[in-house]
């Protein structure tokens, strides 16, 4: 009988060893997280997807964003986030669509069956080294809120209107 009472308090012992060392691990995650430092599996950082804010967009022949509050929607035709987010825009149109700017990312065939949809608003297409080289987007969708041509915030989700 003494034996089984040992045995039980080793076995609790060590689930409360466990529960501990897993405790301590979520909480330095979470602290890696907060911090932004993001780590792959190989511990390198993971680059940044959306620009910082404070990025001047510049020379764009598709559309003049130097002026005033834009949003600048990048969407591609391949990737399902991309498709959420363009089933909200679009059937929220009349809502977003007085100041907001959607690139389409690929080339016009790749993006043919994106266009039709997007009638409401301001469109062009534009190659990923494109956007990647003017707005530091690597990941999409991208949502980049912009005055005066300047970044000031950039998401993957559309903002919430009022």
């Amino acid at each position: 009988m003494q034996a089984l009472a040992y045995a039980a308090i080793a076995v609790i012992g060590a689930v409360a060893v466990l529960n501990l060392v897993l405790t301590l691990a979520l909480a330095r995650r979470l602290r890696e997280v907060r911090t932004g430092h993001d780590h792959d599996h190989d511990g390198e950082p993971i680059p940044e997807v959306l620009p910082a804010p404070g990025l001047k967009v510049s020379g764009l022949p598709h559309a003049d964003l130097t002026a005033g509050r834009r949003t600048v929607v990048m969407l591609t035709p391949t990737c399902p986030p991309c498709q959420t987010l363009l089933d909200t825009l679009t059937a929220d149109a009349e809502r977003y669509r007085h100041d907001t700017f959607v690139f389409m990312i690929g080339t016009p065939q790749e993006t043919a069956a994106m266009a039709p949809r997007l009638t409401d608003f301001d469109t062009a297409t534009i190659s990923e080294p494109l956007a990647e080289k003017e707005f530091q987007v690597k990941g999409f969708p991208a949502v980049l809120s912009l005055v005066d041509g300047v970044v000031v915030s950039a998401d993957h989700q559309l903002p919430v209107l009022a």
